[in-house]
C-alpha cells in the first residue's frame, strides 16, 4: 500500500486483520449509552449487528490493512471525514465527505460536547480507521476523536498518546456507510 504523499508523518507499524479492528471498535463503542440509543432507533439488535451493517458496503474483510502511527496530529486535518448519511446531511452540505480543515469550525465538530470531553481527557492510545480512495484518506470510524485531534493541533496542543490509523486501499466507488440507515 502506497501512502498518499501528503500524509509525510505516517509510518508503518504493522498488518491487522479486520476481525482486530472491528475488536477495537467494539472495546472503544459497545459500552457506551449513546451509541446503545444509536443503534437501537435504527432498529439494530445489538452493537455488532449495527456496525457488521455499517461498513458493510467497503467489504472490509475482503481488504489488507495496516496500521500507521501518526506521528504529527496536524495531518488529521487532512483526512476526510466518515462518509454517513447523518455526516452528509448535517455538516457536509450533500456531498459524500469534506476534508476535516472544511468542517473544523462547523458547530458538529467546533461545539460538540463528545468531542470536548475527548480534547480535555484524550486517550493514551487510539485508533482510528480509514481507506485510502483516490490518493486521500477518509475515516469510516473515529471522526469525534479526528476531530478533537484537528482542533488541539489548531491550537498547538499534543495528544499526550499514541495515535493510529488503520489503513486499507478502497478503490471502487466511495457510497455512504450503513446499508439502509437513513
Amino acid at each position: 500500500m502506497k501512502i498518499p504523499e501528503q500524509y509525510k508523518s505516517l509510518e508503518y507499524v504493522h498488518d491487522i486483520e479486520w476481525r482486530d479492528i472491528f475488536a477495537v471498535w467494539r472495546v472503544y463503542e459497545a459500552y457506551q449509552k449513546g451509541w446503545e440509543k444509536h443503534w437501537r432507533e435504527r432498529g439494530f439488535n445489538s452493537w455488532d449487528e449495527w456496525r457488521a451493517n455499517y461498513v458493510a458496503p467497503l467489504k472490509p474483510q475482503e481488504k489488507k490493512w495496516k496500521i500507521y502511527r501518526i506521528n504529527d496530529i496536524a495531518e488529521v486535518e487532512k483526512f476526510y471525514g466518515t462518509p454517513t448519511r447523518s455526516w452528509i446531511a448535517k455538516c457536509y452540505g450533500g456531498i459524500i465527505t469534506k476534508r476535516l480543515s472544511d468542517i473544523i469550525n462547523h458547530p458538529l465538530i467546533a461545539a460538540n460536547n463528545k468531542i470536548k470531553d475527548i480534547i480535555n481527557n484524550f486517550p493514551f492510545q487510539t485508533m482510528l480507521t480509514g481507506v485510502i480512495h483516490n490518493g486521500e484518506i477518509v475515516l469510516i470510524e473515529g471522526i469525534h476523536r479526528a476531530g478533537a485531534l484537528a482542533l488541539m493541533a489548531r491550537e498547538g496542543k499534543r495528544s499526550g498518546g499514541e495515535v493510529v490509523i488503520a489503513l486499507a486501499e478502497h478503490d471502487s466507488e466511495l457510497l455512504p456507510l450503513g446499508k439502509g440507515d437513513s
